[in-house]
């Protein structure tokens, strides 16, 4: 058990040792080239990137942007990198520049001109340079900030007659939906815009709401539009999936459809759903 322990402890050893790099300053810049001109620099940059352990596929595009001239950038003291090469092709880690003898602390700095690239890679952003004076590749990574999930809309969408009128509101028991960019519309394929045609007429059976959401519910939302495209799109937040949705048409001639009604329970977590044509019904309304 001891023997066991014992190896047990040196692997944990090695494994900390081999992760984590002593600082490396660089005080001395021309004074240990890994390449005498950019030229070579530049034929020897594919082995370099393996030599500080870049992966694969940044390889790849490290030696695509390096086929470029890079932006020119100034290194300076207090400058860290991941990594960087001297001669013989040596690796030093955890890189801080440390000019020795600055002219005039505050007034003046010593300063390696360099050329810089930047490739980006699952979340992270490689940034390698290549100073002038000594060919010396250095690189440093940079965690991306999280992209935010995009955003996902509730998309109602059904035909209407053009010349007539949408009749349509939003029953809920917590009051009107919150402002959101998703709380739109549009007609055919034409542009979103914000909801209009408030109406505060525009009344459903009342009844039927609070059936569905209790006796508390209230509709916030009444709407009535003019039909100029035969395709609408009604567009929400998902707090839509939790209220109820009532739309009535109105052809050229004033005659009213029957009431469609999108209940909770209808969506089932969809982000669009279509009202097919046989659903509008003309005439004398069920009960």
């Amino acid at each position: 058990m001891k023997k066991f322990i014992s190896i047990f402890a040196a692997l944990v050893l090695s494994v900390v040792a081999n992760s984590t790099y002593a600082e490396f300053k660089w005080q001395h810049f021309g004074a240990d080239p890994y390449a005498t001109t950019r030229a070579e620099a530049m034929r020897t940059r594919e082995s370099a990137f393996r030599k500080m352990g870049h992966p694969i596929p940044v390889i790849a595009q490290l030696i695509r942007a390096t086929e470029k001239p890079g932006e020119i950038v100034r290194i300076t003291n207090g400058d860290r990198f991941s990594a960087m090469l001297s001669k013989g092709g040596v690796v030093h880690r955890n890189v801080v520049v440390a000019f020795v003898k600055p002219p005039i602390s505050g007034k003046m700095e010593y300063a390696a001109p360099a050329e810089r690239w930047k490739v980006s890679w699952e979340g992270k952003n490689f940034i390698i340079s290549l100073p002038d004076i000594c060919g010396n590749w250095a690189y440093i990574v940079v965690a991306l900030p999280p992209v935010p999930p995009e955003k996902k809309c509730v998309e109602l969408s059904f035909n209407a007659p053009v010349g007539g009128n949408v009749r349509w509101g939003i029953g809920t028991t917590t009051g009107p939906l919150l402002p959101d960019e998703c709380n739109a519309q549009r007609q055919g394929d034409g542009a979103w815009t914000a909801w209009y045609g408030e109406c505060d007429t525009c009344i459903p059976a009342i009844g039927y709401i609070q059936g569905i959401l209790g006796g508390s519910a209230q509709i916030p939302h009444k709407y009535l539009y003019p039909v100029t495209h035969t395709r609408q799109t009604l567009r929400f937040s998902t707090e839509v999936w939790s209220a109820v949705v009532y739309i009535c048409l109105e052809d050229a001639l004033g005659r009213q459809s029957c009431g469609v009604y999108m209940r909770p329970q209808d969506w089932k977590d969809r982000y669009h759903v279509e009202i097919p044509d046989s659903m509008w019904i003309w005439g004398d309304c069920p009960r």
